[in-house]
């Protein structure tokens, strides 16, 4: 049975937002709690971006979302439960490795994104 702080805490867990930007502004990211990415915004804008360049706004937006929300969330954790066990440190590896799963689809799917417009970008200016 969860105590009242150890309820709270998890709620405030599951409820932490985080957001940060890069490429001026252009690339916003949303993490929760956990890590997860909740949010992602590409100013049209960032579109002119080289591809590279784009993957790199986005990654360094996460980076950022992801180390302020992480923490945000070790403050929020209870005395008690701050006490690392085996099953505490699994479960953060695999929060971390679901993580950087999601970003790693993100990523492909904003390059593939990227190399379409590109392209179609490129058969724009020969017509």
């Amino acid at each position: 049975m969860a105590t009242s702080d150890e309820a709270d805490f998890l709620d405030r867990f599951a409820e932490l937002r985080e957001v940060a930007a890069a490429a001026n502004g252009l690339v916003k990211v949303e993490v929760d709690g956990t890590s997860d990415l909740v949010g992602l915004v590409i100013d049209p804008r960032a579109m002119r971006l080289p591809s590279e360049e784009l993957a790199a706004a986005i990654r360094e937006a996460f980076g950022r979302a992801r180390a302020v929300a992480q923490e945000r969330a070790m403050q929020a954790v209870p005395e008690a439960l701050r006490q690392e066990t085996p099953e505490l440190t699994a479960l953060l590896k695999g929060i971390e490795a679901d993580a950087r799963g999601n970003m790693n689809e993100i990523l492909l799917a904003a390059d593939e994104l990227t190399a379409r417009l590109d392209r179609l970008m490129r058969q724009g200016t020969r017509r």
